[in-house]
């Protein structure tokens, strides 16, 4: 059986989670760019953006590795 551990489970489920919430924050700030904000809100949520899609990468590249030798 090679079922991944609860806490691996809930690493790779927090990596996703961020995701959706920057985007969301994204949209909320070319909302408030169309409103007369400043110009830094889209450019932050765009930098959230990518540094959760890094994230999640990071992570899938982690597990997806090497594998582990058995000796």
């Amino acid at each position: 059986m090679n079922e991944p551990s609860i806490p691996t489970r809930l690493n790779r489920s927090l990596d996703w989670a961020g995701l959706p919430l920057s985007v969301v924050l994204l949209a909320i700030g070319i909302r408030d760019y169309r409103d007369g904000a400043s110009m830094g809100w889209p450019i932050g949520g765009a930098v959230l953006v990518l540094a959760s899609l890094w994230v999640i990468y990071r992570g899938m590249h982690r597990r997806c590795g090497k594998p582990t030798e058995s000796p």
